[in-house]
C-alpha cells in the first residue's frame, strides 16, 4: 500500500506542479526504501491478482511515450528539459517497479498453471511493441526481465518468434533478434552432460520451424540500413552455431523452402554456405 500510494502521488502531473523537491523525494523513498531495499513482501499477503494489476500498469507506463502538450512550443528550454525529464524517471520507476513485482511473484513459487495471466500480460506488451509505432518500451528492458527471469522468456519464445518473422515495422524485428538470442541461451544449456544436451536438443528441435521461417524473413526482406543488416546477419550465424551445435543442421534446411535457400545465399553468403557443408 505504501509503494501503491508513493507511485501514484509520483506520476501524477500536480506532484510535478506543485514542487520538483517533492517529486525527488518521493523518489528517493520508492527507490532506497522499497524497490532496492533487501526486503520486500513474501507470503499470501498480496493475492497474485493484485500483482497481476500492478505488473501491467508498470509495462503500460513503460512504454508510454512522452505526450507532448499543445502549447509545449511556447515553453522555455528548461521546461522542456523538465518535463523530458521527469518522463524518463517515471518510465525508469515503472521499469524498476516491474523488476520487483517479478521479484515478489518468483518468490512465492506458484505453481506454473496459476501463472498464465502473467504470461498474457507480457504477450499484449509484446503484441503492442511489434504492431504500434508508439509503443516506446526498450527492448533492453525486456532482454533484462528474460534475463532475470527466464521462465517468462521461455513461455513466450514461440510467441515472439511469430510475432518477429511477421512484424511490419523493420526496426522493431531487427530490434526483437536480441531478445530471441536472449531466450535461446536460456533455454539451451551450455554443459557437455549427455541427459542436459539431449534435453536442449529437445528444446531446439521443437522450435527449430520457426526459427527457419524467421530466417527465411529476415533473408528474403534483408534491412537495406547497413547497422540493421549487420544486426541481422550476426544473428543468423548466431543461430546457425546452435543449430549445427546440436546436429539438427538438416532438419533446420529441411524447413528451408527452395525461394528461402536462394535468398540465405544471395544475403548470407559464406555464412550459410558454410553451415550447409556441416551437414555434407
Amino acid at each position: 500500500m505504501v509503494y501503491l500510494n508513493l507511485a501514484r502521488a509520483f506520476v501524477n502531473p500536480q506532484t510535478a506542479e506543485i514542487s520538483e523537491q517533492l517529486g525527488q523525494r518521493i523518489w528517493g523513498i520508492l527507490q532506497k526504501k522499497i524497490l532496492k531495499a533487501k526486503d520486500f513482501p513474501r507470503g499470501d499477503a498480496v493475492q497474485l491478482p493484485t500483482l497481476e494489476s500492478l505488473l501491467e500498469k508498470n509495462l503500460k507506463l513503460a512504454s508510454k511515450p512522452l505526450k507532448k502538450k499543445k502549447s509545449a512550443g511556447n515553453l522555455s528550454k528548461k521546461k522542456q528539459l523538465a518535463m523530458w525529464k521527469r518522463h524518463k524517471m517515471i518510465v525508469s520507476l515503472a521499469q524498476d517497479s516491474t523488476f520487483w513485482i517479478l521479484k515478489i511473484i518468483g518468490a512465492r513459487n506458484f505453481p506454473e498453471c496459476e501463472l498464465q495471466g502473467v504470461i498474457d500480460i507480457f504477450k499484449g506488451e509484446l503484441a503492442r511493441y511489434f504492431e504500434s509505432k508508439t509503443s516506446q518500451i526498450k527492448s533492453d528492458f525486456l532482454t533484462e526481465i528474460f534475463r532475470r527471469r527466464p521462465w517468462i522468456g521461455h513461455h513466450l519464445f514461440g510467441f515472439l518468434l511469430e510475432k518477429c518473422s511477421r512484424a511490419k515495422l523493420e526496426f522493431r524485428r531487427v530490434e526483437a533478434l536480441d531478445l530471441v538470442i536472449e531466450i535461446l541461451k536460456s533455454m539451451v544449456s551450455s554443459g557437455n552432460d549427455e541427459s542436459n544436451r539431449n534435453a536442449s536438443k529437445k528444446v531446439l528441435k521443437n522450435h527449430l520451424q520457426k526459427l527457419s521461417h524467421l530466417i527465411k524473413e529476415l533473408a528474403t526482406n534483408m534491412p537495406e540500413k547497413p547497422s540493421r543488416r549487420a544486426e541481422a546477419r550476426k544473428f543468423c550465424g548466431k543461430v546457425f552455431r546452435y543449430v549445427s551445435t546440436y546436429d539438427l543442421t538438416k532438419s533446420f534446411l529441411k524447413y528451408l523452402a527452395p525461394e528461402a535457400e536462394a535468398a540465405c545465399e544471395s544475403q548470407l553468403g559464406e555464412l550459410y554456405l558454410n553451415f550447409k557443408k556441416i551437414e555434407r
